[in-house]
């Protein structure tokens, strides 16, 4: 998708770029395909159940993203000329109407080819009313921002089922007991709480006689008192018993450290309709928030993630601020796979991935959505005051465009290695 200046749309628009599909080069539309089947083949290989539920669950997130660009298209009367399920060569195919429906090889996602998304794409004469360029500004606009909204409706949906449906945790029943004390940290270090006989099961009610409260308090209270001596007081079976443990300190951030894992017992509580899509409209706001947070954190930090990537196979350090670290497929499987998450979590996770991709989706870059949607609307603004017809040149964007494309390759292949040399530690 990537519309072009020059004057109205001629006859025959000159050809230099050869026709996208809904805004994607061929070469770029493989190397996805081809991304999502070697991230598939690395899932399959870890032989983790979650990792084939997460490419299921990504192809059919890709399939709704195209679908609400092919909906928008028919609804805008704009001319989509395929619809195909997968990537890779042609398994099966149906004409209807103009539209060529049919499956490819590689189940990773589906695409759409929409007429006349670029002025330099050579559109037959009797196919240029239908074409994307040739449409108002509005509907281009809904068209190249179908793929985002249908992001935002799978949350929605996702988000208030979690409420209505599965129920959401209240905060006062949320509790935590340990799900794993380790011998030793992952830099060798003897573990305290280990060695002062805590294990899975273990409820810890307080530290020196304080109420541990929720597990980020806990993990403040030890993080503020490195090497310090404390007595913990632990509920196991029933019944309340001590433990003394010395607080260890951190090598890499100076914080205390006593080698525990938690996972949450919580209680889930259901809503009706109304309050469940006031919960869901609440978190949706969030979650948006929280997406274009994490976008400034991973942009504003790639030297951090030049320095995390290039680090050794299990270096610690890799795990620090976890905040700033971006996440690939391999990442979401440790996450989604981990024994706290329960149904609501990864429903919750759900929607949120879909809020972060829909937003990202927005961000005003070639080849993004967004970047058609930057283009439309310089367009608009150039046409203002009853002006004649604007469409940007597409060739003279495309070395921003393969500039783009390099930066997210390297984030996604960056991100990729970093989950599979130094795994996510919680």
């Amino acid at each position: 998708m990537t519309p072009s200046p020059a004057v109205p749309p001629p006859a025959v628009p000159p050809p230099a770029v050869p026709p996208p599909d809904r805004g994607q080069s061929t070469p770029a539309r493989w190397a996805g395909g081809a991304l999502v089947v070697a991230l598939a083949a690395l899932l399959a290989w870890l032989g983790s159940p979650a990792a084939l539920v997460v490419v299921g669950v990504l192809a059919f997130v890709l399939f709704m993203h195209e679908l609400g660009h092919f909906a928008a298209a028919r609804l805008t009367g704009m001319r989509a000329t395929e619809f195909f399920l997968g990537f890779g060569p042609r398994l099966w195919s149906v004409r209807r109407g103009d539209t060529e429906y049919g499956l490819k090889a590689i189940p990773a996602g589906a695409y759409v080819r929409i007429v006349g998304m670029t002025s330099a794409e050579d559109v037959e004469p009797a196919d240029e009313p239908r074409a994307y360029r040739a449409k108002s500004f509005p509907r281009r606009v809904l068209v190249a921002s179908a793929g985002s909204l249908m992001h935002f409706a799978m949350a929605a949906v996702a988000l208030v089922a979690l409420h209505a449906v599965v129920g959401s945790p209240e905060p006062a029943a949320v509790e935590w007991e340990v799900d794993r004390a380790p011998p030793a940290f992952a830099d060798g270090a003897g573990a305290p709480a280990s060695a002062a006989g805590i294990v899975a099961g273990d409820r810890v009610l307080s530290v020196d006689g304080r109420p541990t409260g929720e597990w980020d308090d806990f993990v403040d209270t030890v993080r503020a008192r490195p090497g310090s001596a404390v007595s913990l007081e632990v509920l196991r079976d029933g019944v309340v018993g001590t433990a003394g443990v010395v607080i260890a300190t951190d090598p890499a951030t100076g914080e205390g450290r006593i080698g525990i894992a938690a996972r949450a017992a919580v209680d889930y509580e259901t809503t009706g309709p109304v309050v469940a899509l006031g919960r869901a409209v609440a978190d949706f706001g969030e979650g948006v928030w929280l997406s274009l947070r994490g976008l400034w954190l991973i942009f504003s930090n790639v030297g951090e993630l030049v320095d995390r990537v290039i680090s050794p196979p299990n270096d610690p350090s890799a795990n620090e601020n976890l905040e700033t670290r971006p996440v690939s497929l391999v990442g979401l499987v440790q996450i989604g796979s981990d024994d706290s998450f329960a149904a609501g979590d990864r429903l919750r996770l759900f929607a949120v991935f879909n809020i972060f991709i829909g937003v990202f989706n927005l961000l005003p870059l070639l080849p993004l959505d967004g970047g058609h949607l930057a283009i439309a609307g310089y367009e608009r603004w150039r046409e203002r005051g009853g002006r004649r017809r604007y469409l940007v040149d597409a060739t003279r964007l495309l070395p921003l465009t393969y500039a783009v494309v390099v930066v997210l390759a390297f984030l996604g292949l960056g991100t990729l290695y970093l989950d599979i040399a130094n795994p996510l530690s919680f």
